[in-house]
């Protein structure tokens, strides 16, 4: 018998690190990425997830807007919640990060030992 592995949600606008992200983490995770925030929120809104990691720096809004979203609607209040960028927006990172919008920061580049650790630490 398996055991059934953490679920994630991955959104970037750039769909390569979409598949660079699902090519080092699919034996990790069961993983759904999209470049859109509102198929992600849609997403959200109908699975039980153990992770929420989002881009900051995106055209439609930002990984921050997007986790605000989520918050607001009261969707997913116990998914640890990660940005991933190689930006910040002027303090808009460190204000999501005190308010404990967000879990933690990773930046871009990333290595898969790190990212992995810090995941899997809250399983």
């Amino acid at each position: 018998m398996s055991e059934s592995k953490p679920s994630l949600i991955y959104l970037d606008d750039e769909e390569i690190n979409l598949i660079l992200f699902r090519e080092m983490f699919k034996n990790d995770f069961d993983i759904f990425t999209t470049t859109s925030p509102h198929d992600a929120i849609d997403y959200v809104k109908s699975n039980n997830l153990d992770f929420i990691l989002t881009d900051q720096l995106m055209p439609i809004m930002t990984g921050v807007e997007f986790l605000k979203e989520l918050r607001d609607g009261e969707v997913a209040p116990d998914s640890m919640k990660v940005i991933i960028s190689g930006f910040t927006q002027e303090g808009e990172v460190d204000s999501a990060l005190e308010t404990k919008l967000i879990d933690s920061f990773v930046s871009k580049p990333w290595s898969y030992q790190n990212l992995k650790e810090l995941l899997l630490s809250r399983v």
